[in-house]
This record gives structure tokens, C-alpha cells and sequence, in this order.
């Protein structure tokens, strides 16, 4: 079982659409599944299309940002 986990993640990538306010729902319903998450722990999104307005994240990343860090 994991100690302390740092972040908890969505990757939404064959999509068209931006990753949006149900999918971030169904992030926090999940998230506390995954063992040493805490609802504090910060959420995160990877997406090909980007993050809509207005959805509370701790941070998001896009194509170019994976290539970047590769």
C-alpha cells in the first residue's frame, strides 16, 4: 500500500472534446479508491484537446508538455 500518494490523475486522449467537468467528477468519486489518496490530494489531467474552462485542477498537461519532458 502506497505511504502518501502526491497526485491522482485522468488521462483523457482519443477524445474531441476538452477534459471537463464529468469527467474531473468522476476523478473525485474515484479517487479515494486508490489506496493513500486523501480528499486533499491534489487532481491532475492529461488531455489531447486540452482542460474546458473552469475546471478546478491542481495542474494539466497536453501533447506538447509530454514531449517536452520526454
Amino acid at each position: 500500500m502506497a505511504g502518501k500518494v502526491h497526485f491522482v490523475g485522468s488521462v483523457k486522449w482519443l477524445e474531441s472534446q476538452p477534459f471537463g467537468r464529468r469527467e474531473r467528477d468522476v476523478l473525485v468519486r474515484d479517487m479515494l479508491a486508490v489506496p493513500g489518496a486523501t480528499p486533499d490530494t491534489p487532481l491532475v489531467a492529461v488531455s489531447r484537446r486540452g482542460v474546458a474552462d473552469g475546471v478546478p485542477l491542481a495542474a494539466h498537461w497536453g501533447p506538447e508538455d509530454l514531449v517536452r519532458t520526454w
